[in-house]
């Protein structure tokens, strides 16, 4: 499966590979890293994801994950293992990844994986992409609801929401660990960096403005409490 592009975070390329047994987005960003390139949420087709980077011309130096849900962080090993990369995830989420076999199992589908060796952070972390004064960063912004450690990700104008926040709809799962009001509290916590200079780039779905989603998401303002518009347009 080819990767599409989607965007730039404003240091680079954003191209977007949705695939797997449980279809998720992973995101592959350009960078002024070692192979060219981090990975954004690495899901349960780590083959394809690589395939994508080899046609590329690319390789992962570092893995981000938004949070543990196999779907998201299932292929993390994978490239750890075949490159070197490290791997980031908020510490509160470690055991969510670790408990990952057994919802796959509960899901009834044949994948297994390897949990990834992960450098475990707290949230508000600044995470050099690369070295020296004019290296980019990936910001943590602890978003607990969906998972106790989900986080959006901020590399310039680029968010990557996970499952906290969607372009279209809210991404209520019902899974282990889940709460509504917290996910509720986080999402207005940090409702002011879905602005109209940055993007969305959600865990499942299509990106969007931050300004658009805030305008047009009514099942989102719905579950936030905040007026919603008449009628919704299309994310351009």
């Amino acid at each position: 499966m080819q990767a599409e592009q989607v965007g730039d975070w404003g240091g680079g390329v954003v191209w977007r590979l949705t695939s797997g047994e449980f279809p998720s987005n992973a995101y592959i960003c350009a960078a002024d890293v070692p192979g060219g390139a981090i990975l954004i949420d690495g899901g349960l087709d780590p083959q394809a994801i690589d395939a994508a980077f080899i046609a590329l011309g690319l390789a992962p130096y570092q893995v981000f994950c938004t949070h543990g849900h196999f779907d998201h962080a299932g292929a993390a090993a994978f490239f750890q293992k075949k490159y070197g990369a490290q791997v980031y995830l908020h510490k509160a989420d470690v055991r969510t990844l670790k408990a990952s076999n057994f919802l796959l199992m509960a899901f009834k589908l044949a994948s297994r994986i390897e949990v990834a060796d992960c450098t475990a952070v707290d949230g508000g972390e600044a995470i050099a992409v690369g070295e020296g004064d004019g290296a980019a960063s990936v910001i943590f912004h602890a978003a607990p609801g969906h998972t106790p450690g989900s986080c959006l990700l901020e590399l310039g104008d680029a968010l990557f929401t996970g499952d906290t926040i969607y372009c279209r709809g809210v991404g209520l799962s019902q899974l282990p660990g889940e709460n509504p009001d917290t996910l509720k509290a986080s999402i207005l916590a940090h409702w002011p960096l879905l602005s109209a200079e940055r993007t969305i780039y959600p865990g499942h779905g299509r990106c969007a403005s931050g300004a658009w989603v805030r305008a047009n998401n009514q099942p989102l303002l719905q579950f936030l409490g905040l007026p919603t518009p008449d009628n919704e347009t299309l994310p351009s």
